[in-house]
């Protein structure tokens, strides 16, 4: 008998390490076809036996007033709802809330920071491929904005590259259309990985430091809750 609790004592250990030592994976794909928007996340763990994918909101510039306009397609998301398609807009009103609830989560956290910048420091990026081609109907123009493309694109990937492990060479393209209209496409396809064990490590971590905060608990569950009393009660706060 005690043979037998033994061999289930170790093949449970067995189980739990290997759940621990798995890899969560990630695959992010972002394109922009002129007016066509698309954009994927594909996230899977346990040795690829639970496959997950998120789509992200397409997103469009509407204008100071109204925003930033977003479409979102449920289909085939985590997290379903009764409506298939969700949309709206992103407002300065909406920006200045996200911020507030950014400050809110600083304060109810332990060095918040210190915290994002170790985890995000666990992450490797195994592939990393950003191509893009414009035109902007003039030859001049289109040389210019070609260069600025390039400093952007240098300065994300550096920037990147200080908070993230960069386990490839980034695959970087700028390609200028020659033509007498507007054009602009972008592609992007990343993939990274992140231990589970460490991961959830992390996020007994995260526990810790919100619990040493008075106040820390119920300031993120204000936040998470999103609803608009706890909003208006947190900016008077």
């Amino acid at each position: 008998m005690w043979k037998w609790i033994g061999i289930a004592i170790i093949f449970v250990i067995f189980i739990v390490l290997a759940i621990l030592l798995s890899q969560i994976r990630l695959k992010l794909e972002i394109a922009k076809h002129d007016n066509d928007d698309r954009a994927h996340l594909e996230v899977r763990f346990l040795f690829g036996l639970i496959k997950m994918n998120y789509d992200i909101p397409a997103l469009l510039i509407a204008g100071l007033k109204k925003g930033i306009l977003y479409r979102l397609d449920r289909h085939k998301n985590i997290h379903k709802t009764d409506a298939s398609v969700d949309s709206g807009n992103i407002d300065t009103e909406k920006i200045k809330r996200f911020i507030h609830d950014i400050q809110v989560l600083l304060k109810g956290t332990k060095s918040l920071r210190r915290w994002m910048r170790h985890t995000l420091a666990h992450v490797s990026v195994s592939k990393m491929e950003w191509s893009t081609n414009i035109s902007l109907a003039d030859a001049a123009y289109t040389a210019t904005s070609t260069g600025i493309l390039w400093g952007v694109k240098t300065t994300l990937i550096g920037f990147a590259s200080s908070i993230v492990r960069m386990d490839c060479t980034p695959k970087v393209f700028v390609v200028p259309y020659w033509v007498d209209r507007l054009r602009f496409t972008t592609i992007l396809n990343c993939e990274a990985k992140v231990s589970l064990g460490y991961l959830i490590f992390s996020m007994l971590i995260l526990a810790f430091r919100i619990w040493r905060v008075p106040g820390g608990p119920e300031a993120w569950k204000r936040v998470i809750s999103k609803n608009p009393e706890n909003h208006q009660a947190s900016s008077e706060e």
